[in-house]
């Protein structure tokens, strides 16, 4: 673990407790022969707070940090040194490498607004890193079932693009017959002897794939069945354009 980075007056205090357990004086204790876990010990008893080690990561702790970690990057918890852990009231417990370090609580107050208080856990690096290592492989295979389980929702029924023979049009398009719709000369049957009527007498313009609107006694433009279902194809492959794209952009 890197001293270094301890406020001055923690780091002696924790020398201190160290040596008040082997019954010799500060000046006198070897700082050399302090190996991590008991200086771990010793600096989570002066800061008044639990120590994690890593015969602590069971499954239990692993899941309540992947639940509250779930809606934070795991790089950004590794950049500032903490993992949260539970939730009692308006109490936050953290796990950290760093507890005395300001910027990691003011960073937490910033993410955990709902809770004013934090309590802190001492992990060494290595065992922090640990837990790290537990929320990646965890993210990746969040992001994998997500990305291999996504299936486009099924079109409506009326943004079938096939339809049956005689099928009616969709009601917000009110039918051709009703809007004074031009049917082709061809359509007409004439008696005997009579002559065509003059709107019949030009003959309709060729189909074609989107005709253009033919134009009602009331100058209203209408739609044929034909212009209708290739408008709800293309209104039905947009639409599940964008549903991708939306979902590629959420993952």
């Amino acid at each position: 673990m890197n001293t270094a980075e301890i406020p001055s007056q923690t780091l002696n205090e924790a020398y201190n407790a160290i040596a008040e357990r082997r019954e010799v004086s500060p000046a006198a204790l070897d700082r050399q022969t302090v190996d991590e876990p008991e200086f771990l010990a010793a600096l989570a008893y002066v800061l008044g707070i639990p120590l994690v080690e890593k015969a602590d990561l069971t499954q239990a702790l692993l899941a309540d940090c992947g639940k509250f970690a779930a809606e934070l990057e795991t790089a950004a918890l590794m950049e500032y040194k903490f993992v949260p852990l539970a939730r009692r009231g308006e109490t936050l417990v953290v796990i950290s490498s760093s507890p005395w370090d300001p910027i990691t609580t003011e960073v937490l107050l910033g993410y955990f607004q709902q809770c004013p208080q934090i309590k802190f856990a001492l992990a060494s690096p290595q065992c922090l890193q640990d837990l790290f290592d537990y929320l990646k492989q965890a993210e990746a295979k969040t992001q994998e079932t997500a990305v291999a389980g996504y299936t486009p929702k099924p079109l409506p029924a009326k943004t079938i693009i096939s339809e049956p023979p005689g099928a009616v049009a969709p009601p917000a398009i009110a039918p051709a017959a009703r809007t004074g719709e031009r049917m082709p000369a061809a359509s007409i049957v004439m008696p005997p002897g009579a002559k065509p009527p003059a709107a019949a007498a030009t003959a309709a313009p060729p189909a074609t794939a989107i005709s253009g609107p033919a134009t009602a006694g009331c100058g209203s433009p209408v739609l044929t069945q034909e212009d209708i279902a290739h408008l709800i194809n293309i209104l039905a492959v947009e639409i599940q354009r964008l549903v991708q794209q939306r979902t590629r952009r959420s993952l």
